[in-house]
């Protein structure tokens, strides 16, 4: 399997479970076609310029250009209806199975992923937890980071309530947690400045049993690099699904254990029906 196509084939998942429920890790859409040209110069009757892009996948820059199949996959599902859980339900269990992680879901970016994955861990099922985010009186509150990992996509995780602990060593890990802590979070962009690499922040999550989550945004390539992580023992994986996978800006990837998987898709349930009997 070409590195390529494989990350064509997840950069898929996230647009239409319906259509690709039944996809494995060695097939593609080969018979996908776009060769069609629009009929409307969008970007030149908006009087928007369009550019050579040499810089990376910025969001700000529109991250990245999507696959023809995903265009596709896009058009296909655009035309037929299916439960949204069914959809969710399928293309996590796919994404799980090709990246190593024992669940996942679709989110709205990895902004969101990140959201949500603290959300569920600090919350878990109870309802009543759920209800009064960002009020977090009584619940685990504190998200040890590197201070060399704190850009601005740290704000995601204080949307929460979150109080975000600062620490630099091993030795500051180990004197910060207190039964307040509810995560540990790592921004992989920011490994080489920070003085605890990856492997090591998940070894002392797991030697704290405190839940680790890694930001791996704009990681996805090589491909290997969407298991990595799972299988490096980080609890929660986040993931951007419109720049390496190349699929739509509006999508990213949240996985890991089932565990807290069980806790963010109740909170989704919560926050899509809030007047349902859970």
């Amino acid at each position: 399997m070409k590195r390529r196509q494989a990350i064509k084939n997840l950069s898929i998942l996230p647009v239409s479970g319906v259509a690709l429920g039944s996809l494995t890790l060695g097939s593609a859409l080969t018979s996908c076609s776009s060769s069609s040209k629009p009929k409307r110069d969008i970007f030149k009757e908006l009087g928007i310029r369009t550019f050579i892009n040499a810089a990376g996948t910025y969001t700000a820059l529109s991250a990245s250009v999507m696959y023809d199949d995903v265009l596709e996959t896009i058009q296909y599902s655009s035309q037929k209806y299916a439960s949204i859980n069914e959809v969710q339900d399928a293309v996590g269990a796919k994404i799980a199975e090709l990246c190593h992680a024992e669940a996942a879901m679709v989110t709205a970016g990895c902004y969101s992923a990140l959201i949500l994955g603290t959300a569920g861990v600090i919350t878990g099922t109870e309802r009543r937890n759920i209800s009064q985010l960002p009020n977090l009186e009584g619940l685990k509150s504190e998200i040890l980071s590197q201070r060399s990992h704190n850009s601005g996509y740290i704000h995601a995780l204080r949307l929460t309530g979150a109080k975000i602990i600062d620490v630099e060593t091993v030795e500051d890990v180990r004197k910060a947690i207190n039964p307040k802590t509810a995560m540990m979070w790592f921004l992989n962009v920011s490994e080489p400045r920070g003085q605890i690499k990856a492997q090591e922040w998940a070894d002392l999550g797991n030697e704290y049993g405190i839940p680790t989550m890694i930001d791996m945004a704009a990681d996805a390539t090589p491909v290997e690099n969407l298991w990595k992580f799972n299988n490096m023992g980080f609890s929660l994986v986040c993931v951007s699904g419109g720049k390496g996978l190349r699929g739509p800006q509006s999508a990213g990837i949240l996985m890991g254990k089932r565990d807290l998987s069980r806790s963010y898709n109740f909170i989704v349930s919560v926050l899509h029906h809030p007047c349902r009997n859970y």
